[in-house]
């Protein structure tokens, strides 16, 4: 299967009032990439998911969504086509696990004012049994862990049944064991189905694990884009997070061993 260009931007530069977040960034993101977003905290990494999602507005610069201008897209049409998981939710209404998963079958609604129908709760169904929360559907959202919580979130993400997954640090809250699932979860997704995966990632192992390209983000500016092989290494390291490292390899991956200061 061939790739598709999915998402281009173009020299895209963001400002908060008088302080520049993002500068002249240049990206493309095709069909089939799992796409790591890394950097120090404040270099822009969240900045530039909620510019692509349309929450926040650039400067200058362009978003080209399937080879269309971001700004041509309508709320709903853009909702079709990216699927978003957050970092934390806003949630806090104890509502049922099953009634916050369909609310990722609303874009997908003939007209706003229809409701669910057989056919939602099949899909909605058969996700949970899936992501393995098929247990979950009848329990109060607040009562869930971290782990639960984050895969439910994923799961409502997917019932879009998006061509892009933007993920701001999916794993941020969760044990090893979580992460390594959820993140395994997209990979099998973007196999299976040929989408694009950006994550916000900190753990730079996971990234190595999961991401077939990984750029490096600080203040605000694309410093480096390629794949873990090639910017794994000592000096960038040290340049993008300030870290003092060895780098070891296992199956042709590299893994970061970060070394304490003598």
């Amino acid at each position: 299967m061939s790739a598709e260009l999915n998402l281009r931007i173009h020299d895209l530069c963001f400002d908060y009032g008088h302080v520049c977040m993002l500068k002249n960034i240049n990206l493309e993101v095709f069909s089939g990439d799992f796409l790591g977003i890394l950097g120090p905290n404040g270099s822009g990494k969240s900045t530039l998911v909620k510019n692509i999602l349309g929450i926040l507005h650039a400067k200058s610069g362009e978003i080209e969504i399937f080879g269309k201008n971001l700004k041509s897209y309508s709320i709903k049409e853009l909702s079709k086509i990216i699927g978003f998981v957050p970092q934390k939710s806003a949630l806090f209404v104890p509502l049922l696990v099953v009634d916050v998963l369909l609310m990722g079958r609303y874009s997908q609604l003939k007209h706003s004012y229809s409701s669910y129908d057989e056919k939602d709760l099949q899909e909605v169904e058969a996700l949970a049994k899936k992501l393995n929360i098929q247990n979950f559907l009848q329990r109060n959202i607040l009562s869930l862990s971290g782990g639960e919580f984050q895969r439910v979130l994923l799961a409502r993400a997917l019932l879009k049944k998006p061509k892009i997954l933007l993920l701001d640090e999916p794993t941020s809250a969760l044990d090893l064991n979580y992460a390594l699932e959820l993140l395994s979860e997209c990979e099998n997704l973007l196999k299976e189905q040929n989408i694009s995966v950006v994550a916000i990632l900190h753990d730079l192992n996971l990234a190595s694990l999961f991401c077939n390209k990984i750029i490096f983000l600080k203040d605000g500016e694309l410093r480096y884009q390629g794949n873990v092989q090639e910017l794994f290494k000592k000096e960038i390291l040290k340049e993008i997070y300030d870290l003092n490292c060895e780098v070891l390899y296992h199956d042709n991956r590299p893994y970061i061993l970060t070394l304490k200061e003598k």
